[in-house]
């Protein structure tokens, strides 16, 4: 994506199908409301960002680190007139809860700090990303990635659920959850969700939403918009993408990748 000197590129990387990168510019782009499946992690190269989420407005000036726990709802936007420029990380659960558990004894970790000031990982981390847009040395690039992970574990997690301190969502909003998962490509009514959570349809939404952060639909968009970027990391052209994810047609999904992503599904590749 391109306009007003902005520009953005989402790849796996080469080296580890775990983990997704992000190297991008925003000006006057702003990410709507959104969640991620993995725990991200990035670095502010120059400007600053702003982030609106559960506890209010929290801003990350160049020099530091974003940290956003999966799942965490959250926007992003500009927060300096020069925009910002960053680099992010977004590790797989799987590969975060193998590693914490080898390294720190629990795979169940979460992090407290969303801006995080650690110059000598922000130092790190900087050079671990741009390692990746080599074609280096699949081995070298791997284990860079993984010491990176351990040390953003080792110096920020803390141990424990990350449902900690939040909401506790009632048994069967977490039924209604479930079922958006298990058909996220389909059409979901209110009616059957309220029928599977026993919970009334008056109260199903709110109740949704204080416990995921977005309402039902909202939320199931989102899991497509995940889905459709998995999709299209693995190869698959955007047309065959948009149907198989349950969009409308392609500028459907040419129009969710950019509120979500922040590219276009041509900048999104293997």
């Amino acid at each position: 994506m391109k306009s007003v000197g902005e520009h953005a590129r989402l790849w796996t990387a080469p080296a580890s199908p775990q983990v997704d990168l992000l190297a991008a510019r925003f000006e006057t782009f702003a990410f709507d409301r959104h969640s991620h499946e993995q725990l991200s992690v990035g670095v502010i190269e120059e400007g600053a960002e702003g982030l609106h989420m559960a506890g209010g407005k929290v801003v990350i000036p160049a020099g530091q680190l974003v940290i956003i726990n999966p799942e965490q709802v959250h926007t992003g936007f500009a927060a300096v007139d020069s925009g910002w420029r960053y680099r992010m990380f977004y590790f797989d659960t799987a590969l975060v809860e193998e590693l914490a558990g080898e390294r720190l004894g629990t795979r169940e970790v979460w992090f407290p700090e969303t801006a995080v000031r650690d110059d000598e990982l922000f130092a790190r981390l900087r050079a671990v990303h741009r390692e990746q847009e080599q074609a280096g040395d699949p081995l070298t690039a791997e284990s860079l990635l993984l010491a990176g992970l351990d040390a953003v574990l080792h110096r920020h997690a803390r141990r424990g659920p990350a449902a900690a301190g939040g909401v506790l969502p009632r048994r069967g909003i977490e039924v209604a959850r479930q079922l958006l998962h298990d058909r996220w490509s389909e059409a979901v009514t209110v009616a059957e969700l309220s029928t599977a959570a026993g919970v009334p349809r008056a109260s199903l939404i709110p109740a949704f939403r204080e416990a995921y952060g977005l309402p039902p639909h909202a939320y199931l968009l989102r899991l497509r918009a995940n889905r459709a970027r998995r999709l299209l990391l693995a190869g698959r052209p955007p047309a065959e993408v948009a149907v198989t994810a349950g969009f409308a047609d392609q500028a459907h999904l040419t129009r969710i990748c950019k509120r979500y992503f922040g590219v276009t599904p041509g900048a999104i590749r293997p």
